[in-house]
Order: C-alpha cells, then structure tokens, then sequence
C-alpha cells in the first residue's frame, strides 16, 4: 500500500514534467517561427502592426521568457533544447528561405539566422546566471545589488509587458480573421502559418498572466 502512494506522487511529477517540457517546446516554436517569417519579409495582408512585431517576439523569447520558465527546472532546462531544435527544423523546412518576390532575400536570412543564433546564446548565458543565483540563494550568499539594477528592471518590465500585449494583440486579430474566412469560404492555406495563431493567442495569453501574477501580486513574507 505505501508503494502504491508513493508511485502515484511519481507518476504526477513525471506527467507534469512533460507536460512543462511540451508546453515550452509548443512556445519556443511557435514563436520562433513567426519571428523568422516576420524577420524574412513574408507579406501577410493579415498584418496591421509588422513593424512591432518583429521584436517584440524577439524580446518574448529573450527577457520576457524568463515570466515563461518562472523557477521550474524542467521548463529552464526545455527552452533552450526547444530553441536549438526549432532553429534546426525551421532552417531545413526552409523558413530562413523567403520566396523570390522578398527584396535583399540573402541578407534577410542571414539576419534571421544571426538573430536565432543570439536568441540560443542568450538562453544559454540566462540559464546559466540563473543557476548561479539559484546556488547563491541557497546557500545564503546572494548579494543586494537591487539599486544597481533597478532602473533597468523597470525597462525591461515595461519592454516585457509592451511584446506581450503586442504579439498577444496580433495573434487574436488574425485568429479573428482565420475564422471569418473560413466562415466566409475564403481560400486560406492548410499550414503552420493559418492555425498557429490559435495556439499563439492562448500561449501568449498564459505568458501575460504569469507576468501579472510574478509583477503584480504581493509575494507572501516570510516571518
């Protein structure tokens, strides 16, 4: 009986382990691939705000992930092998590619490539300094650098939540126009690019929530 109860708190651990590493990889994707064809020049007549949106999912997978990953291990762990193999699917699906009617098509990829590159490397350092501050606070030796850093952090809150609403805003409104066109017997295409603004809409949604929830709402103290 008492191995039967502690298999099952097991089972729930590893079940929601995967569950964290599937919902970031589903992120790290989805946004990595719009990122690319907003970056590669794709027209999209769908769009009303390109000149935003380009960094704005730039800085979503960069410093506003870290409201993303929070302190779960697996999911710190996930985003960056999430961000490695997307950039590797999305480079041999030909999405670093853009069509022949997109001017400088050359230097755009190579841009987005740099930039998909920088984005894993920043990942790479961000976990690693999170470790280390994780070890630190642990052992009681976190240094208060708050002032030092301040005026930054408020920069990058507001840069944080400004891409979230952004990407959140765009990924509805083309949700919005997706299903008017079905129900309006539009030709859309069946790909990546017509359904994954459904899932972006609701990622981008729990992203906003968890900013709001680390931001916003007063941590317990403890005694």
């Amino acid at each position: 009986m008492e191995q039967l109860q502690s298999e099952k708190p097991n089972s729930n651990k590893f079940f929601r382990a995967i569950i964290n590493a599937l919902g970031t990889f589903l992120f790290v994707f989805l946004m990595m691939h719009m990122f690319v064809l907003h970056f590669s020049g794709v027209y999209d007549g769908m769009w009303l705000i390109p000149y935003f949106s380009t960094p704005a999912y730039f800085f979503c997978l960069t410093i506003a992930a870290n409201y993303w990953i929070g302190e779960n291990l697996v999911r710190r762990w996930s985003f960056c092998i999430s961000l490695i193999i997307s950039t590797i699917i999305l480079f041999f699906s030909g999405a670093y590619f853009p069509s022949g009617y997109v001017l400088y098509t050359g230097f755009r990829s190579l841009l987005a490539a740099l930039f998909s590159v920088g984005i894993i490397l920043y990942s790479i350092l961000d976990i690693r300094k999170n470790g280390k501050n994780s070890r630190q606070r642990a052992a009681g030796k976190e240094t208060l650098q708050v002032t030092r850093f301040e005026k930054w952090g408020r920069t990058a809150r507001i840069v944080c939540l400004l891409s979230i609403c952004c990407v959140l805003f765009e990924n509805c409104q083309k949700s919005i126009m997706v299903s008017y066109g079905f129900l309006t017997n539009l030709n859309y295409g069946m790909n990546l690019s017509t359904f994954s603004h459904y899932f972006l809409s609701i990622l981008s949604a729990i992203l906003l929530a968890r900013f709001v929830k680390a931001e916003f709402i007063p941590r317990s103290i403890p005694a």
